[in-house]
């Protein structure tokens, strides 16, 4: 597992301060155990920071309604904890959705654009780019919008968001152009991220716990998989200083896991103690990081910023 750490040890800041919250996680625990029901009380309260937000980051998450693992998985507990911590921190996220995950879950989808966020596609089978030619890619792509565009419509969603599988956007000039111009003749905007975390490494982790896991061994690994997003962030922030001589606009990747439904509540406060605002991703797709040229054909996805550092010269227009 990279960059954890451990938690008696080199607990980050952000977190170290946390008083955690032992009631509220045993609840979790419960509700991830016994199947979900539906829970009445009070909505979560504002949190607030003593800490001035001057940073700016947009929560993404990938593999809606659910992303799927090595075990059973309770989509409807998964979104009802991931929006309640949402809601909790007046986050607006974007989600983007796997076609084929779909099934008979358009509630669940619906739950989320009820609560006023955006969705956005994937692709329909989830394959990855660098596995396909980009025929069979705009295929999948086309797919995948198709199973959701009666629902966008009629919720109202004007822009249509799409995201590329794995952040693979091709391995040849040729192959990334071809999908380039096909999104941009059916006006889909492609949504990079500027901070990505192996959150299906840790989310494996937890799935090896069970469905009520040793406590101890639960506040080690939110305290590891914590600290491992925090360091990503503050690693996007220095990359974003080191580019673009100032800070940028971030965009978040997440998985819609078991992992982060259960974390999102500390994740977005620690986020919150660090200065961060949080915004929209049509807030903050306006930074100007987003026009920036790239040319980078690695096979690996990264982050927008390092797309640009590793980006071959040749390949760049003249300034």
């Amino acid at each position: 597992m990279n960059n954890s750490r451990a938690s008696q040890d080199c607990t980050h800041p952000a977190i170290k301060r946390r008083n955690l919250p032992w009631g509220g996680l045993i609840a979790i625990f419960l509700l991830l155990a016994a199947g979900f029901q539906a829970l009445g009380g009070e909505k979560g309260k504002e949190v607030t920071s003593a800490n001035k937000k001057s940073r700016r980051i947009a929560i993404t998450f990938d593999e809606l309604p659910a992303a799927r693992g090595f075990g059973d998985i309770d989509r409807t507990a998964i979104t009802y904890l991931t929006l309640q911590a949402l809601n909790k921190h007046k986050v607006q996220a974007t989600g983007f959705v796997v076609g084929e995950y779909i099934g008979d879950a358009y509630d669940i989808l619906g739950q989320w654009l009820n609560d006023g966020h955006i969705l956005g596609n994937l692709t329909y089978s989830y394959q990855d780019y660098n596995q396909l030619d980009a025929e069979n890619f705009i295929t999948d792509i086309s797919a995948g919008q198709d199973a959701l565009e009666t629902m966008l419509a009629g919720f109202g969603q004007k822009k249509r968001y799409f995201r590329y599988p794995f952040l693979h956007y091709g391995t040849t000039v040729e192959s990334k152009r071809e999908v380039e111009n096909y999104l941009e003749a059916r006006e889909l905007t492609a949504v990079p991220a500027t901070v990505i975390v192996e959150d299906y490494v840790y989310n494996l982790s937890l799935e090896k716990m069970g469905k009520v896991p040793d406590s101890t061994k639960f506040f080690d690994l939110m305290n590891d998989y914590l600290n491992h997003v925090l360091d990503e962030v503050e690693r996007s922030e220095r990359l974003s200083q080191e580019i673009l001589n100032r800070p940028c606009r971030h965009i978040l990747l997440l998985r819609a896991n078991r992992l982060n439904a259960v974390f999102l509540d500390e994740m977005l406060t620690a986020l919150e103690e660090m200065g961060f605002e949080f915004i929209t991703l049509p807030n903050a797709l306006k930074d100007k990081l987003y026009l920036e040229p790239e040319a980078y054909f690695g096979l690996k996805g990264i982050s927008y910023l390092d797309m640009i550092r590793l980006s071959d010269p040749d390949l760049l227009p003249a300034k």
